[in-house]
């Protein structure tokens, strides 16, 4: 992994090196709403980029594994959701007699129960009790995670906006716009992966103050983030990253803030399990970290998506790779989604396929 900085303008460019096995995209955009309400729609894509794996008793190719979204309208004056709409157009398990009728989807009335809720620091906890693990999807839980945090942001940038310039924006218009990007590339034949992540906030102007066309670019948030994970112990074995805010016409280069010293204690730790609890202790609540932390808070789902390439390496060597774990073993941990879940579809068919004693058992979906 390297970064280059031969010069100011390239500080804040990485070059991940390895072979592209996984791309995950999500992102947020918040519209003013009839009756000052705001908008939110999410949506999370994954796009698997080689080979295939044995999923559910079906082949997963490369492609879109997984496209939901969410839809919905919040009450920028009390934070509350007045509604929330979730959709699945691509799930790794549809309805059907391999998984007795059971789908992904079949969760989604939970989601659709926290309207009525606040978006504040407490909703993270509802969030969980409410959808996490056997309760609901993983994908979903993620992009709800991120509407949540989004969704503060878009608000408080709002706010101080008007409070230098009052204008009213036209229903639809859209306030801002989040994406955050993953990337990951294997290496050495899977004895690492480097997971490249890049965030990107963009707040806009209202229509009403727009003469020229640059005139709607109001304020930008970037973070950019390298790190390369050891899949021996699936351990984080350097990470780097960047930031910079921008704010107004014209757009100077650079401006790229180093952070690589507030990463400096994830070096060595947990890549997956027990990152976020890392990232919590190390970056802590400090506001000026938000972006950072929102960005880190999807390393490991986002990791986990990469380790397909691991189960098409499995299936072409036939009984795994080295001291690793058989094609049989894979798949989500009991109870970590609703399909997963200990009495679910998922474990069902992994424990027909062992004894079935053939590559039949699905991966991570």
């Amino acid at each position: 992994m390297s970064m280059r900085d031969d010069s100011v303008e390239r500080i804040g460019e990485f070059r991940a090196e390895g072979h592209p096995i996984h791309t995950r995209a999500l992102e947020i955009e918040v519209c003013r709403e009839e009756r000052g309400l705001l908008r939110a729609t999410g949506t999370i894509l994954d796009l698997r980029k080689f080979g295939f794996v044995p999923t559910g008793g079906e082949l997963q190719t490369s492609g879109f594994i997984h496209h939901m979204s969410l839809d919905a309208r919040i009450d920028p004056r009390t934070g509350i959701l007045e509604s929330l709409e979730p959709a699945q157009a691509v799930v790794a398990f549809e309805a059907g007699p391999r998984t007795g009728g059971e789908s992904c989807r079949d969760t989604l009335g939970r989601l659709r129960g926290l309207a009525g809720t606040r978006l504040d620091e407490a909703f993270t906890k509802t969030l969980a009790a409410t959808y996490g693990g056997a309760l609901g999807c993983s994908h979903l839980l993620t992009l709800a995670h991120l509407l949540a945090a989004t969704v503060p942001r878009a608000i408080a940038w709002e706010q101080q906006a008007r409070a230098v310039r009052p204008a009213v924006r036209q229903p639809g218009e859209r306030i801002l716009k989040r994406s955050l990007v993953l990337d990951g590339f294997e290496l050495a034949g899977g004895a690492a992966i480097d997971v490249a992540m890049q965030l990107n906030d963009v707040f806009t102007g209202p229509f009403a103050l727009v003469e020229r066309p640059l005139d709607r670019f109001a304020r930008q948030h970037e973070v950019r983030l390298l790190a390369r994970v050891d899949m021996k112990d699936v351990t984080i074995s350097s990470i780097a990253a960047h930031e910079r805010e921008r704010i107004g016409a014209p757009l100077a280069p650079g401006g790229w803030q180093s952070r690589d010293a507030w990463l400096a204690p994830l070096v060595g730790g947990p890549a997956i399990y027990g990152l976020g609890r890392s990232v919590r202790e190390h970056l802590g609540d400090d506001p000026a970290r938000a972006a950072l932390r929102d960005t880190l808070q999807h390393f490991a789902p986002g990791l986990i998506q990469c380790l397909a390439a691991f189960a098409h390496r499995m299936v072409e060597g036939g009984s795994g790779l080295g001291d690793g774990p058989s094609i049989l073993q894979l798949g989500g941990l009991p109870d970590s989604c609703y399909i997963w879940r200990a009495d679910g579809p998922g474990l069902r068919m992994r424990d027909a396929a062992r004894r079935a004693g053939g590559l039949a058992g699905p991966t991570q979906d």
